[in-house]
């Protein structure tokens, strides 16, 4: 059974594991809000995340979590609006799998559920971004239906692809 869903304090033990998996792969955790470090502790994190208060406060987000028989596969983070800086880099989804997770379709699932909730919230159009390196990343945000718009430029040279996403 597949679970699209905010974390809960049940989700401790399960949480704890997915974040190891980053962690031990010495990768940054992706979306950076799900990532420990950013809080006091895990209740800390499930607040945060709970109240909204995760990315920008001046930003209305949502964070849920794939969670697939148990165990926490990957994570989205749903900016329901865009600031200046969202619309450069970072769009309306960011979203992540963790690595022994990769290349099994979870990606797609997690931006197709992240996309069907900015369709409940009514919006009509998403921006999707993703550094130029990641290809695998841009393969997903495609088969979701991106269409790439013009480049932008993170403050330390990266060059991000930009994507918008029709949704119905």
């Amino acid at each position: 059974m597949a679970e699209f869903r905010e974390l809960t304090m049940a989700d401790e033990e399960r949480y704890c594991e997915y974040i190891k998996e980053w962690i031990d792969n010495d990768e940054l955790v992706v979306p950076r809000v799900t990532d420990i470090v950013k809080y006091d502790d895990f209740e800390d994190l499930v607040k945060s995340l709970e109240a909204n208060k995760s990315h920008d406060e001046s930003i209305d987000n949502t964070t849920y979590f794939l969670i697939v028989e148990g165990t926490i596969i990957g994570a989205a983070n749903i900016r329901h609006d865009l600031n200046h800086k969202l619309k450069k880099v970072g769009g309306h989804v960011g979203y992540g799998v963790r690595r022994s997770y990769r290349g099994q379709g979870y990606g797609s699932k997690i931006l197709k559920k992240a996309l069907d909730y900015l369709s409940r919230i009514d919006v009509k159009e998403a921006l999707v971004t993703c550094e130029k390196s990641n290809t695998s990343s841009a393969k997903v945000i495609e088969k979701n239906g991106g269409e790439e718009i013009e480049p932008s430029v993170m403050e330390d040279g990266t060059e991000v692809r930009r994507f918008i996403i029709e949704i119905a």
